[in-house]
């Protein structure tokens, strides 16, 4: 037993002597030193420490380095290893801790500076000093009990915020000055008291970074201050914030988080006072004022806010949750808002007014999971005609009222509409239109129903008569956009295809009775006719061609006039060929025409009719068996001055009168000849 008594003796003795060898001895602290070096070195090709000096024995403690010979770190004074005491002083140079990654194992970059002391023991201990961390004027003051923080002061005046970022290695989204005080009189989760005071001057949002970072397009100048006052209490921090700036003001009179979970809650209020300033950050000019209030709150990286404003003089509420601050699902409902105030705020031409109601409640936000409806109600809509006409460039001076009625289901990567808008002037509806968010495609069946085509007359720039249902479908896909649709009408049937400004549109088999009835003109033809119309919307140029086949006049002046004069009745032809072509420019058209019966030929050739200034000048050639006649009108469409050239055809009459009265005729001449 003493043999291992003994034995045991030597090896704690050697054991101390091997570990006082290696932490109080230069050749140990050399080792220390040496070991320190190859830590911070090791993967840093740029970073050289070179440590000068390192003495540690169980009274003192002399620490003296440099980092690529202009970093400096001294830390000395007294220590009592065993007393478990120090009084150290340290002063500490470094102008990019990026070099100290691999003591700290932290991201950090940029300049640091600061000296101070530290003195006390494991029961009580003290740190103070001072920096000039980010730009600063740093004070701190730290009294630690059992190595753990009880009382903090802190004071730092006129840090620059862009230097705090780029030390905590963040894109530097914001410049301007940072003042805190910090008074932590227990800093014990637990027993927690303490305040701190923050303040933020001069800040500005570096528009740069930002549209780089976060792909945005601002460029408006984004200045603000912030005010942050905080009272600690047991596991809890409370916290009145605002920001301050000239396009909005942000208050938080009461944010509450729970420090062992960081839960938080919160109220706000927005105030933008002018939304026109948003512009350079929402690329859209906005009009007037938006103030919301709400609460929200970030519990296990959930955030769910909910809300309300009066933006649009009604009563709007809203509320999202986020999880990982990505939107899951969101409720957002308008009532008894203003469609003119809507318009006002997009800083569009307020062309409309009406009571809007909106109820949305979208359940799931993910494309491939979506889940939600859409309700959209426009009540008691007018249409303002004069600021209509001028946004639209029409000529609208009736009054036109609507009722629009939106439901939509959100579905896998769909929204699906049933829609329905009633008006003064007609009617349109769908009964199924798909919007596809992945794609962002749109497919719409429609129909339209014009129970009077007179109220039209503004709108077309024509008088029709008559009324119209009219049912298709309408697409949008990669930018193209198409419409399909087909009507019975005129005793036949009408159709078109509408591909961007492209417009194709066909009349077949109608009546052309009915043809002259609708556009509001004089009974003249009696046939079955097909039409074609090719136009282009954006140069406003197109040809319409007609033909018809065993057509005949209607019984009107003109055709009583010809059969007086030719005893010829052209409602007892039947023209075999009636050709119709038509250019159109804008407004004018430019027509020529052919007519053939047994008996008669017409031609119309280069006739003009100018919608806009309601002229015509039209010329009229026509061959009644072996007998030529010529009519042109010209001037107003309303009143147009007619010629009629028709000497051929009163040839004969004369010549049949002359020989019915040639001998009375005879007998005057010879008296006259003879008192000659």
């Amino acid at each position: 037993m003493k043999k291992i008594f003994l034995s045991l003796m030597v090896i704690i003795a050697v054991a101390l002597s091997i570990v006082y060898i290696f932490l109080f001895t230069k050749f140990g602290n050399d080792k220390m030193a040496s070991y320190i070096e190859n830590k911070v070195n090791s993967g840093q090709q740029e970073v050289k420490l070179k440590v000068n000096d390192l003495t540690l024995t169980p009274n003192h403690l002399s620490f003296d380095a440099s980092i690529n010979d202009n970093s400096e770190i001294n830390i000395s004074g007294d220590l009592s290893i065993f007393q478990k005491s120090v009084d150290l002083k340290y002063d500490i140079k470094i102008n990019d801790l990026s070099t100290l990654k691999n003591l700290t194992n932290q991201d950090f970059k940029g300049p640091l500076f600061t000296s101070g002391i530290f003195t006390g023991n494991d029961k009580e201990a003290i740190i103070q000093g001072v920096s000039d961390v980010a730009q600063s004027q740093t004070k701190y003051y730290f009294n630690l009990e059992n190595y753990e923080p009880r009382n903090i002061n802190i004071q730092i005046k006129n840090a620059k915020i862009e230097e705090l970022l780029a030390l905590l290695n963040e894109p530097s989204y914001l410049k301007g000055d940072l003042n805190v005080i910090a008074d932590i009189k227990n800093a014990n989760l637990s027993k927690l008291d303490g305040m701190i005071i923050s303040k933020i001057t001069n800040a500005k949002i570096n528009n740069e970074v930002v549209n780089k970072e976060f792909n945005q397009a601002w460029v408006s100048t984004f200045n603000f201050q912030s005010d942050i006052n905080a009272i600690l209490t047991p596991n809890k921090a409370e916290i009145k914030s605002n920001v301050i700036s000239p396009l909005a003001e942000i208050f938080m009179n009461r944010t509450v988080i729970e420090l062992a979970t960081n839960n938080i809650k919160s109220d706000y209020k927005i105030d933008i006072k002018n939304l026109a300033k948003l512009e350079g950050i929402t690329s859209k000019k906005l009009n007037g004022q938006f103030l919301t209030n709400g609460n929200f709150k970030l519990v296990d990286k959930t955030l769910q806010i909910e809300g309300d404003s009066n933006i649009l003089e009604g009563i709007t509420k809203y509320g999202a949750e986020f999880v990982n601050f990505v939107p899951t699902n969101m409720k957002l409902a308008i009532e008894s808002a203003k469609l003119e105030k809507l318009l006002q705020v997009l800083n569009e031409p307020i062309y409309a007014s009406g009571d809007l109601n909106l109820l949305a409640n979208v359940k799931s936000t993910n494309l491939d999971k979506l889940d939600g409806d859409i309700n959209t109600r426009i009540n008691n809509g007018v249409i303002i005609d004069k600021v209509a006409s001028a946004v639209f460039n029409q000529n609208i001076t009736e009054k036109i009222n609507f009722d629009l009625n939106i439901d939509t289901t959100l579905v896998e990567k769909q929204a699906i509409s049933k829609a329905n808008i009633e008006t003064s002037i007609g009617n349109l509806s769908t009964q199924k239109s798909i919007y596809n968010l992945k794609e962002a495609t749109f497919n719409s069946d429609y129909l339209l129903n014009i129970p009077s085509l007179e109220k039209l007359k503004d709108i077309l720039k024509i008088a029709l008569k008559g009324k119209l249902d009219l049912n298709g479908e309408i697409s949008n896909k990669e930018s193209t956009l198409v419409i399909l649709g087909k009507a019975n009408t005129l005793n036949g049937t009408f159709d078109f295809n509408l591909k961007n400004n492209k417009l194709n549109a066909n009349l077949n088999n109608i009546d052309v009775q009915e043809l002259t009835a609708m556009l509001d003109y004089s009974r003249i033809f009696d046939s079955k006719a097909n039409f074609t119309f090719d136009y282009d919307l954006s140069t406003k140029k197109g040809v319409l061609d007609g033909k018809s086949t065993n057509g005949h006049f209607a019984e009107n002046n003109f055709v009583n006039i010809i059969k007086q004069l030719s005893k010829v009745d052209l409602t007892q032809e039947q023209y075999e060929t009636f050709n119709v072509n038509t250019k159109i420019d804008d407004r004018v058209l430019t027509s020529n025409v052919i007519m053939k019966s047994k008996n008669t030929q017409i031609d119309m050739k280069d006739s003009m009719l100018d919608l806009e200034k309601n002229l015509i000048d039209a010329k009229i050639s026509a061959m009644i068996k072996d007998k030529t006649f010529a009519l042109s009108l010209k001037g107003d469409t309303s009143m147009p001055k007619i010629s009629f050239d028709a000497k051929d055809l009163i040839k004969d009459q004369i010549e049949k009168q002359i020989e019915k009265k040639k001998d009375k005729i005879q007998q005057k001449l010879n008296k006259y000849l003879g008192e000659k």
